[in-house]
């Protein structure tokens, strides 16, 4: 998952809140760590103690574990650290040769293909800015709700399309072959 943010944010000097946009008690703040190379794309922070996956059927990422990190701070969240549901493929075959004569033999062959159906990787879709005090809006630090991150955010939406031979997980053939 990644954050996307504006450049400046504004801290309110009243309230504390962040604001996205300026008001008369509004103070601007750079929002860019190192002066803007990050490209405005920043990871979210993992709040402690919160598993990151429900894995319930369809949602598999969990909102709660996620929080927009502080203005002007990279998210504390490592590359690569969100794994997908697991996929598992096994395949077996049995062959036995039999000789007829010299230069001739009979084959049997027997092939079984097997996978589990494996949903796709769930959707971490990159996350607009959410910087406000409004319904949908969330402050930095605070866990993000399912309607913060988006409806589809953790979503398995679909499985994947590796299937074997005719489009099915499973799949069993025999084969007979004669060389002469």
């Amino acid at each position: 998952m990644q954050v996307t943010r504006p450049d400046v944010l504004y801290r309110d000097s009243v309230s504390g809140a962040w604001l996205q946009g300026p008001c008369a008690t509004c103070v601007a703040v750079i929002n860019t760590p190192r002066g803007g190379a990050s490209r405005n794309v920043r990871r979210p922070d993992i709040v402690p103690g919160v598993n990151p996956y429900l894995d319930d059927g369809l949602q598999w990422l969990n909102p709660a574990a996620f929080a927009i990190p502080a203005p002007g701070t990279f998210g504390n969240m490592k590359r690569g650290s969100i794994r997908a549901p697991r996929f598992v493929q096994a395949d077996l075959v049995v062959a036995k040769k039999f000789g007829i004569t010299d230069g001739r033999a009979f084959e049997f062959r027997w092939e079984v293909y097997t996978s589990s159906t494996a949903p796709t990787s769930p959707t971490r879709r990159r996350k607009s800015s959410t910087i406000g005090t409004g319904a949908n809006q969330a402050q930095p630090g605070q866990p993000l709700t399912q309607a913060q991150a988006g409806s589809t955010f953790g979503v398995l939406s679909s499985t994947l399309n590796r299937t074997v031979g005719l489009g099915t997980n499973r799949q069993m053939q025999f084969a007979v072959r004669v060389t002469f």
